[in-house]
């Protein structure tokens, strides 16, 4: 009997991407983090795929949905119950989460590779950045999605002004992978000052105000009444 197809949200030369940081690295990763499981057919079973075939590692995956939550621990049990052992997932929001994980591992704690796909908040993905950057190794790799989409939009440009890492955008879906490497331990105080005074302007945008000031049920009040390709740019990001 064929296995059950899993959706995801990530094309198949994206993942392969993510499978190549596992089973092409220069030492094998022992740890890797992602936030946003979905279903468990997409970022997810690749690593746990690329783990198993290497040997060696573990995956901590972070949902804050229960319902995906679920259905991701009901599919990766129907898929790969062998690869389970190398899985822990944790349930809740990214910014309670990680640090309760750090606390609890061995120290020193070395990060090898982190997908972050979680919500659609840009400042979410920069949140989980610097509870993670203290922790990733030299050479460690950290990709994320939705580059072109508004969660996206601030982490890019943010690392790209910082001098102890290397990104890049990967234009081979209509949301974009960005890819980076840590290449040294610490950025220098000229490059870190310009990478939060950037941040500071992209916070400070009238776009992100409003967002950030505006009641939710406003905003879903309001979405239905633009037109449907206007509602998803100002939501994600996307044309």
């Amino acid at each position: 009997m064929a296995s059950p197809i899993i959706s995801g949200q990530l094309n198949a030369e994206e993942r392969q991407i993510l499978a190549d940081a596992i089973l092409k690295a220069p030492r094998k990763p022992e740890v890797v983090v992602e936030v946003g499981t979905w279903l468990g057919g997409g970022s997810t079973l690749t690593f746990l795929q690329a783990l198993h075939q290497n040997g060696t590692g573990h995956l901590w995956g972070v949902e804050a949905d229960r319902s995906v939550y679920e259905r991701m621990m009901a599919n990766l049990a129907t898929l790969g119950p062998e690869m389970l052992e190398r899985f822990t997932p944790l349930f809740g929001f990214s910014d309670d989460v990680l640090p309760r994980w750090i606390a609890g591992q061995k120290k020193p704690l070395q990060i090898d590779v982190a997908f972050l796909d979680g919500g659609n908040s840009p400042l979410e993905q920069i949140r989980e950045f610097e509870i993670l950057d203290p922790h990733f190794s030299v050479g460690a790799r950290l990709f994320s999605h939705d580059a072109f989409c508004r969660k996206g939009k601030w982490l890019v440009p943010y690392l790209s002004r910082l001098d102890n890492w290397e990104a890049q955008v990967l234009s081979i879906s209509e949301t974009g992978l960005m890819s980076a490497r840590k290449i040294a331990a610490q950025p220098s105080p000229e490059s870190w000052r310009a990478a939060r005074a950037h941040l500071l302007r992209m916070r400070l945008q009238p776009i992100e105000l409003a967002a950030h000031f505006t009641p939710s049920f406003v905003i879903r009040a309001l979405l239905p009444l633009v037109p449907r390709r206007l509602a998803r740019r100002l939501t994600e990001g996307v044309s």
